[in-house]
């Protein structure tokens, strides 16, 4: 069966095989998704544990082991990267829900790396590394969720 461009909810020359695999392939990368918050998330408490900062003040210049946070960093980088991916997946298939649940997501992302880049301009802020957490969440949920929803539209 040919989907017939928006009628069927399908984008045009998909058939129903396509999208059921595609739609599958945005739960695997989803599944990656959440993988890449778990191991985000370990990151983020090795360096609570381990991360030398000041008392007050910023942390970028002054932590200790460097390559714990330059590890942490670079990693939600990647996770953002691939939010984006999802994104664009999400929105040539057409799929609302995905695209939806992926929007709450990069919305997470963004607000927990935001919080975390002023958590290091003022290494005293508690409630920035709540907000991050919170972030980070709020991005675990919307991709959990995702796993859930199995259809194409």
């Amino acid at each position: 069966m040919r989907g017939r461009g928006g009628r069927c909810g399908y984008p045009r020359g998909m058939t129903t095989t396509t999208v059921l695999e595609s739609t599958e392939r945005l739960r695997r990368l989803a599944l990656m998704m959440i993988g890449s918050l778990l191991i985000e998330f370990l990151l983020g408490m090795a360096n609570t544990f381990w991360l030398e900062t000041p008392e007050s003040g910023s942390g970028w210049s002054d932590s200790k082991p460097m390559w714990l946070l330059t590890l942490h960093i670079v990693w939600g980088v990647a996770i953002l990267v691939l939010a984006i991916w999802i994104f664009v997946i999400a929105r040539r298939l057409k799929s609302a829900s995905w695209f939806r649940l992926n929007l709450v997501g990069i919305l997470g992302i963004i607000v927990a790396i935001g919080a975390g880049s002023s958590f290091m301009g003022d290494v005293s802020s508690d409630a920035l590394s709540m907000v991050m957490s919170v972030g980070w969440a709020v991005a675990l949920g919307a991709y959990a969720v995702g796993l859930f929803k199995t259809d194409a539209a």
